[in-house]
């Protein structure tokens, strides 16, 4: 009988602590949610250097991907210049552990995968850069 009484609230708490686990939220079905159909940008500027990069990724609702750059740069006197990138593939979103990932591939066939995390000012960090969020608004 006393084998019965300590193992009962080991039993209940087993059983609570299954029962929380389902009611928790599916982090990766809320991220997929969030950022389908997105529209991302990220600015990147440096008044020492007169250097700026703007970011644009859209998360096409068909799981293709657009990820445009425009950088530039000036040195009074000295030097100026601008490049332009666009990148384009597929994407995607797994876990890995704890921690949600959005997946790439490139048209090129490059591949790979970047922790997506919520910075506290509300924007979106990918890889280590802080993208503002439009949802709905990748207009692709």
């Amino acid at each position: 009988m006393t084998a019965i009484r300590t193992g009962l609230p080991l039993i209940i708490a087993l059983v609570l602590s299954s029962q929380a686990a389902q009611a928790a939220p599916n982090y990766l079905q809320l991220w997929q949610q969030g950022l389908t159909g997105a529209y991302l940008t990220a600015y990147q500027g440096s008044v020492v250097g007169n250097s700026s990069s703007l970011t644009e990724l859209r998360l096409c609702g068909n799981g293709r991907f657009i990820r445009q750059t425009d950088a530039g740069y000036y040195v009074p006197g000295q030097a100026s210049g601008a490049s332009k990138g666009r990148i384009t593939g597929n994407y995607g979103f797994k876990a890995i552990g704890t921690q949600i990932h959005i997946t790439y591939r490139t048209d090129q066939g490059q591949s790979g995968s970047f922790p997506l995390t919520l910075q506290h000012n509300g924007r979106v960090n990918i890889g280590g850069l802080a993208f503002a969020v439009q949802q709905g608004g990748a207009g692709c």
